[in-house]
């Protein structure tokens, strides 16, 4: 009961545990960062192998374990298969291996439990048959080389309401879909119970700024995605993914209190108005 403020980062699963806990305590003020499932949509405009190599390495940072990581893309239907075919070329040559290496560019999943989880997701993906598979959609043991590892996994026209789509996977795993409009693209993005990070990558300013407005997220990237993330700029998410933010000098405001005091002076007429 001594403790006031909790603050934790990790599965939206265990921050609903953490926040109904707080609230038959002693109502603990609770700051989370928790999962996401961040959508990126790429225009027809957009530098398309930048846009490849951005977020390929988003799917692919810390073997795929990131909050942040870009696990929903969303290209025009005009440039879809050009952006996949140069999106599938730097995911899958991805040199997988010891992280503690400077040439490793994908290590193992944290643990076992992790890595069985993921399975169960690429099990579902062959199962649901409701998209096409890229690349990869096996793990190490399946392939023959040990280890924790899974291979860097993308599926294309996979159906919005498939669990791949919907639940956060926590690994190298990425669906590819496409869309013909702004307005389409934009409420894909949005239909999901998270909201920590999205991007946009479009040479036009306009729609950059107004489909930045648009996202129901935390943290937003133009012509740049997860893990970009400045130290001195807040972090955070909305809806599911969290409550509160995080960075230099705004975090320090999650553990304060405000307070107000009025003091009335001897001889002075008081304005209850302007009081």
């Amino acid at each position: 009961m001594d403790i006031r403020v909790i603050n934790f980062t990790g599965s939206t699963l265990t921050g609903r545990a953490i926040q109904t806990a707080a609230s038959s305590s002693n109502l603990k003020k609770v700051i989370l960062e928790l999962g996401g499932k961040s959508p990126t949509l790429i225009f027809e405009d957009a530098d398309i192998a930048e846009a490849a190599a951005d977020t390929a390495n988003s799917v692919l940072f810390n073997s795929g374990q990131t909050c942040m990581a870009g696990t929903r893309v969303y290209v025009q239907e005009s440039v879809a298969e050009s952006f996949m075919s140069a999106f599938v070329k730097i995911f899958s040559a991805a040199r997988k291996g010891d992280p503690l290496l400077l040439d490793t560019e994908m290590g193992p999943q944290a643990d076992k439990k992790q890595f069985e989880q993921i399975k169960t997701y690429l099990a579902t993906a062959r199962s649901e048959a409701t998209g096409t598979l890229l690349t990869g959609g096996r793990a190490s043991n399946e392939a023959g080389d040990g280890g924790y590892f899974i291979e860097p996994t993308a599926y294309c026209h996979v159906a919005e309401n498939s669990k791949t789509q919907r639940e956060e996977i926590f690994g190298p795993f990425v669906n590819i879909n496409s869309f013909k409009k702004e307005s389409e693209a934009i409420q894909k993005a949005n239909a999901t119970e998270y909201g920590l990070y999205a991007s946009v990558y479009t040479k036009d300013l306009s729609r950059a700024l107004r489909v930045a407005k648009a996202f129901e997220s935390g943290f937003v990237g133009v012509n740049c995605t997860s893990p970009t993330s400045p130290q001195d700029m807040p972090f955070g998410g909305y809806k599911c993914s969290g409550q509160g933010r995080e960075g230099l000098g705004h975090s320090l405001s999650e553990y304060l209190e405000c307070k107000s005091v009025v003091v009335k002076l001897e001889g002075t007429a008081i304005d209850a108005h302007k009081a």
